[in-house]
């Protein structure tokens, strides 16, 4: 193999070692990107990651640069040494003063890597060799002999020896007045260039992955010290029974996020008031993807000043426990009326209770910027009975703006992730196009067919058969459900579920104008004080069972 053959391989050969250690451990950091360690501490995981490609970058200069001066300097030892013989040689080769040319190559033995030198004369006959015993012979020519280059009157040649050792041939021409007297040759084995190659491979990989092992040594130790502040830190919060001002009295519900508590407001003046405390899970206060979700559902929320929207009063981290104290609201989802009385609803307090909706809806839809008149452009994507609350005074309010989408915040959609419940999607979230308010007032009908059927429109077992479905599947009109259910009614839901946009209400304030039209031809004067008592009903059954 020709020695520049040599050095380019292994330089390929060595990018090709760095680009798959490289892509191999790219794609198992991608792998890894969802452990627990790395999510404790990602800003450590990139810096060694960025200094363990820094090392194996310059250990590959170190490597190419080692490479070359030891290739460069096999070729101009072996050209000027040959020059060296040829002008020595010259003037006994035409006397044909064999003593001197015997100490002519007696001097080129020192030389590394040698296999041996030879004087010829001009019909190729061996006038001096290194080998006493094949003089006078005819030279016999070199096995595979490969020419490389010629460089200042020497012909570089690859090949090998009988003994199948690899070579490379220096031979320069004698010449006297213009004519060829004779020629020398010195030949040099390229073991030693493999020894070399081998010995400075195995550093640089021996050197990667000595690195690679120290770093992941140093993330290890990194770690476990990062996952004992966690789990104290996780144990501190969650024996909290004061956040601040607030004391926490009970857990009343847990989600994926966050879990809420009854609390009281207290100040140092004796005033008192009930709030309801929405504090991030306690083995999540560490985690910055889900403190970002967290802060931001609080700024969004508290954008909205509206009866039918909670109220959010205060957000903030303390002491590593990230909170939002909001209104209390003294009642019950409607998911979980829904559940209890395993039933629809009757007309009039569904149509009631989504009129409200729709007011508190439009409103976030609709929300500008008191500074610049720019609209937010608030959409909940998360409609669904559990969000909608109704107290026992009658009151209906949207909560849990969790996973909202708005202009003024960045929004924190990964690509291929579906926002909202999987029972309530759209067909326009199903298909991952971009969402507006649209969204809602769709969810807005998925409910509403619900409340008034007592049963979900939806019922997917996963998120690929939602995805598949939705977009296409006919949805059964409500009077199918309910047949004597008013006409009018019957078309309301359904257009709210229209699959094309431009023929679904366009705003949520068209659907609650359409409701009161509906009340109007019912007769209906269903209002806050008798969704109050219907509650009362409910609760005063639900303590009874």
């Amino acid at each position: 193999m020709l020695v520049n053959e040599i050095a380019t391989m292994t330089a390929v050969k060595v990018k090709e070692i760095s680009t798959s250690t490289f892509t191999r451990v790219a794609r198992g950091m991608k792998r890894l990107s969802h452990l627990n360690f790395i999510e404790r501490s990602p800003r450590k995981v990139a810096i060694c990651a960025a200094v363990w490609l820094l090392i194996s970058s310059a250990g590959y200069l170190f490597y190419h640069n080692a490479f070359t001066q030891e290739n460069d300097e096999f070729y101009r030892q072996g050209i000027t040494q040959t020059q060296s013989l040829e002008s020595k040689s010259g003037p006994f080769v035409l006397e044909k003063d064999m003593l001197s040319l015997n100490v002519a190559i007696k001097e080129m033995q020192g030389i590394e890597d040698l296999e041996f030198a030879v004087i010829l004369d001009h019909k190729n006959a061996i006038m001096a060799h290194t080998n006493a015993e094949l003089m006078n012979q005819k030279f016999q020519p070199l096995l595979d002999a490969t020419p490389i280059e010629m460089r200042d009157g020497v012909q570089v040649v690859s090949a090998r020896l009988p003994d199948k050792t690899e070579v490379v041939g220096f031979f320069k021409v004698i010449n006297f007045s213009d004519v060829e007297i004779g020629k020398v040759g010195l030949v040099r084995s390229v073991a030693r260039l493999h020894d070399n190659l081998n010995q400075l491979r195995f550093i640089y990989g021996a050197g990667v992955m000595g690195t690679l092992l120290l770093l992941l040594a140093a993330l290890f130790v990194i770690d476990r010290s990062a996952k004992a502040r966690a789990l104290k830190m996780e144990a501190d919060i969650a024996k909290m029974d004061r956040i601040g001002p607030y004391v926490l009295h009970r857990k009343v519900a847990r989600g994926g996020m966050a879990e809420l508590f009854l609390a009281d407001y207290v100040r140092e003046d004796g005033f008192r008031r009930k709030v309801a405390i929405k504090r991030i899970l306690p083995h999540l206060a560490g985690d910055q993807n889900f403190v970002k979700m967290f802060t931001r559902e609080a700024r969004l929320a508290a954008l909205l000043q509206h009866p039918n929207v909670v109220q959010i009063f205060d957000y903030g981290n303390i002491e590593n426990a990230y909170f939002i104290a909001m209104e209390f609201i003294d009642g019950k989802n409607l998911g979980e009326v829904l559940k209890s009385l395993k039933r629809g609803l009757p007309a009039d307090i569904a149509v009631y209770i989504m009129s409200q909706i729709c007011k508190g809806l439009d409103y976030s839809h609709n929300k500008k910027d008191d500074a610049t008149g720019e609209a937010f452009k608030i959409v909940h994507r998360d409609i669904s009975p559990q969000n909608l609350l109704i107290s026992y005074q009658g009151e209906v309010k949207i909560s849990d703006f969790g996973i909202s989408k708005a202009r003024s915040e960045p929004s924190l959609t990964q690509a291929g992730v579906v926002k909202g419940k999987l029972t309530y999607l759209s067909p326009e979230q199903a298909l991952g196009e971009p969402i507006d308010h649209m969204a809602d007032i769709y969810a807005l009908g998925l409910v509403f067919y619900e409340t008034l059927c007592g049963k979900r429109v939806y019922d997917f077992s996963n998120e690929v058969e939602a995805l598949r479905t939705i977009p296409n599947l006919e949805i059964a009109p409500l009077k199918d459900a309910i047949p004597d259910v008013p006409e009018e009614l019957n078309r309301i839901v359904m257009t709210c579920l229209e699959k094309q946009k431009d023929r679904r209400y366009q705003s949520a304030a068209a659907v609650h104008s359409d409701l009161l039209s509906y009340k109007k031809q019912q007769n209906s004067a269903f209002g806050t004080s008798d969704l109050a008592n219907f509650m009362k009903q409910f609760s005063d059954q639900q303590q009874s069972t």
